[in-house]
């Protein structure tokens, strides 16, 4: 959180266009609960940024809620709430292994809510964690002409076949092939964000961050014509 009054700053003293941050919500516990607070605080005190991504977890099995949608919106309102007064967007995040893990049930939920504020991304490592490659080229498909924020990265499973957890690698490693994502995209007329999944990256950072923009070029004519950044971390997870 002490990071957070830095990121306005951002785009003057590093010439970059800051197009999100990304947190995580807790439904194990309740939304005053220190973990959910944070989240809240994030939304009340963050500045320069058009856009917070938001993912909801359970850590607690056993304290999943029994109408996951209910307990997900009413998380949401006082949130879009502040997003409203303060002039920035909120996305779902659909994550693996998480309650809401897939890009149409954040769409559901999105479309229930129906606040000019709300949206969705792609977030192709989670797709492809519990996903056949071909099912992940589907389900980008299906939304590809509504989401706010396209997340890629050099999808690596943990193991041959899915559900497994996916390690975070720049685009140009990993086993999922990305240009049939590149080619739905540009079927669709996908013009938002690009965002290049950096999280636990280790190594040279500058280089890293080169190869990926090297990378995204290479996959088609379509990249070049996507704004694009890169997430290294979380803000709040």
């Amino acid at each position: 959180m002490a990071r957070l009054g830095v990121l306005g700053e951002a785009p003057s003293r590093h010439g970059l266009r800051l197009a999100g941050v990304y947190a995580n919500h807790d439904l194990a516990f309740p939304s005053e609960a220190p973990w959910n607070a944070r989240v809240r605080r994030l939304c009340e005190t963050v500045t320069g940024t058009p856009r917070v991504e938001l993912s909801f977890k359970c850590s607690d099995p056993r304290a999943r809620p029994a109408a996951i949608d209910d307990a997900i919106v009413a998380r949401l309102e006082p949130l879009l709430a502040l997003a409203d007064r303060r002039g920035f967007d909120l996305a779902l995040y659909h994550h693996s292994f998480y309650p809401l893990e897939t890009p149409a049930h954040a769409e559901r939920i999105a479309r229930r809510l129906g606040h000019p504020r709300l949206g969705f991304v792609f977030a192709t490592s989670h797709s492809h964690a519990v996903c056949s490659v071909e099912e992940t080229v589907t389900r980008l498909r299906a939304c590809a002409g509504r989401i706010v924020s396209f997340n890629i990265c050099g999808c690596r499973r943990a193991a041959p076949q899915p559900p497994a957890k996916c390690l975070h690698s720049p685009p140009d490693e990993g086993d999922l092939e990305l240009p049939p994502l590149f080619d739905v995209l540009r079927e669709a007329g996908y013009r938002g964000d690009m965002i290049v999944q950096g999280h636990c990256w280790q190594g040279e950072l500058p280089a890293l961050l080169r190869r990926s923009v090297q990378a995204c070029r290479k996959l088609g004519a379509s990249a070049a014509r996507h704004p694009c950044g890169v997430v290294t971390g979380s803000a709040v997870t």
